[in-house]
């Protein structure tokens, strides 16, 4: 008797499982980016801003200055609240009422289509934008192309680097990341 040297699992099965194993690969890799998007992403911090630098570099050297002839004439220097409240030290010039985590919460997925709007979110944390990302990311189907974007109007200065907290981008080194880590 001849043994059957037919296949133990028919041909189409195995297009399910390479379904599977391509959605999945996908979906890991996408969420990959977005989670390391997100938490490049620069979130404003307006005492670090050039402008406020400037005004407290120059309100804190006059109250050096009024501390300096205070000393030589025998007075007290200034207190700490003294200080803010005469001579404002701690006054912002910009981003008063300022607050963080709009470019954040602009990064979103759309699934096979670019999409051209913003959001109104503000994230300064990133967990919206995670949770809103991981829905849409477990919606794309095998094969799908998943779009990860950020349309507000500074987004590509802040990809060319214009943030001190993100000097190098921020899609270019979640790119490179997550290439890297998934090269295998």
């Amino acid at each position: 008797m001849a043994k059957s040297r037919g296949w133990s699992k028919p041909p189409s099965d195995f297009k399910q499982e390479i379904d599977d194993s391509v959605s999945t690969r996908q979906r890991v890799i996408a969420m990959a980016m977005m989670q390391e998007i997100v938490y490049k992403s620069p979130v404003g911090n307006p005492s670090i801003w050039k402008a406020n630098l400037e005004r407290k570099a120059s309100n804190i050297a006059a109250a050096d200055a009024y501390d300096a002839i205070a000393a030589t004439l025998g007075n007290k220097k200034l207190t700490k609240k003294e200080r803010d409240q005469n001579y404002y030290v701690n006054d912002l010039a910009a981003g008063r009422g300022y607050v963080g985590g709009t470019f954040r919460g602009n990064n979103f997925v759309t699934i096979d289509e670019p999409g051209y709007y913003q959001l109104n979110r503000v994230d300064a944390n990133g967990s919206a934008t995670i949770a809103a990302a991981s829905a849409a990311i477990r919606s794309a189907a095998p094969y799908s192309v998943i779009y990860l974007q950020n349309n507000l109007p500074y987004a590509e200065k802040l990809e060319q680097g214009h943030s001190t907290q993100a000097p190098a981008g921020i899609y270019v080194v979640a790119f490179h990341g997550v290439s890297q880590a998934y090269s295998t």
